[in-house]
């Protein structure tokens, strides 16, 4: 995915190393195996500015997800029903949804 991600030309080979486990990479008839050895390779020949440059802009955005999968995964495994109730506030929405009729009916109701 990270070359096709790059704009990489590339092949796939399906019989390179039988009974072995992938991932592999060939290049100038050499073959990586060790998947530490081929993100070195990677970062090494792949890199600008002949390929695109693949980590974010903003270095807060590598961990910008940690928070919500950490809460989603409380969620869900959180046993206690009253815990799974959807909180929410009419201060958050806009005034055309929290006036709504469909608003009301579905406020405080638990999801499931």
């Amino acid at each position: 995915m990270i070359l096709w991600l790059k704009g990489v030309v590339f092949s796939v080979t399906t019989n390179l190393a039988p009974g072995t486990h992938p991932p592999f990479i060939t290049f100038n008839s050499e073959v990586k195996t060790d998947v530490n050895k081929i993100e070195e390779f990677l970062e090494e020949v792949l890199c600008p500015p002949k390929y695109l440059k693949l980590s974010p802009k903003h270095p807060e955005s590598n961990t910008a997800g940690m928070n919500i999968f950490a809460k989603f995964s409380a969620y869900i495994k959180n046993s206690r029903p009253e815990a799974k109730e959807v909180p929410s506030h009419p201060a958050y929405l806009p005034p055309s949804v929290s006036s709504s009729s469909d608003f009301r009916t579905l406020h405080h109701r638990p999801f499931t």
